[in-house]
């Protein structure tokens, strides 16, 4: 009998006490067995207290301190994911909770082992993302893709899902680490699919985004996974 189809979500937090108890509660009732991780990346305020409060079936609650970078805490939830279907989920809900089920479809069907979610194919909410951001994206997402040999059109959506057995191992940065994520994909032979997804404006919180220096640091990542 083969072994039943699970799903681990991760949604890496810091400083989202606003937003985390609305984001564990959107994820939906799905076909396979679940379970939702939270990892709070050394928050400053009461993300993790927040999350443990929620009465979530399968939920796990992860926090140390000091703050380490948002792929630290994508792989401290992957190390403890029960499942090898792995789902990352930003907490902000920009990528809506709801279109999980859509996300890792292909990969449930056999037909991908890892799937990037794009948010430049619908029409975004107003002011979900700045002008300049649109043009930078598609660049990037270009270069990304020669690498990966798959046609790419939105490289930095944290909104992902892959097998956990064919890419663990593989990740180390601690920074942004969807440059990583997706090059490594291609690197080891995962079939790598893309599939559209609506994106929001933030409701609640601050951004961590930071355009030109975060913009900077991506393509420093870029280059250094090139040439690793």
């Amino acid at each position: 009998m083969p072994p039943e189809k699970g799903l681990s979500v991760i949604i890496p937090c810091f400083n989202e006490e606003e937003n985390v108890a609305e984001c564990v509660n959107r994820v939906p009732a799905m076909p396979w067995k679940t379970e939702v991780i939270v990892v709070d990346d050394g928050s400053i305020d009461d993300t993790s207290e927040t999350a443990r409060k929620l009465k979530k079936p399968g939920l796990k609650v992860i926090s140390y301190k000091p703050n380490k970078g948002k792929g630290y805490a994508v792989r401290m939830g992957i190390a403890k994911a029960s499942h090898d279907v792995v789902v990352i989920v930003d907490a902000d809900m920009a990528t809506m909770p709801e279109e999980i089920p859509d996300v890792v479809k292909p990969i449930m069907e056999g037909r991908a082992d890892f799937v990037n979610a794009s948010r430049l194919v619908y029409s975004m909410e107003a002011g979900a993302m700045k002008w300049f951001h649109v043009p930078v994206n598609h660049l990037f997402a270009f270069l990304v893709g020669l690498l990966v040999g798959a046609r790419l059109t939105d490289s930095l959506c944290g909104f992902k899902a892959f097998r956990k057995s064919m890419l663990f191992e593989h990740l180390q940065e601690d920074g942004w680490p969807d440059f990583e994520m997706l090059i490594q994909a291609g690197r080891n032979g995962m079939r790598v699919v893309e599939v559209p997804t609506h994106y929001m404006a933030r409701r609640k919180g601050a951004s961590k985004m930071k355009s030109f220096r975060h913009g900077f640091a991506m393509l420093l990542m870029l280059l250094k996974a090139v040439f690793e």
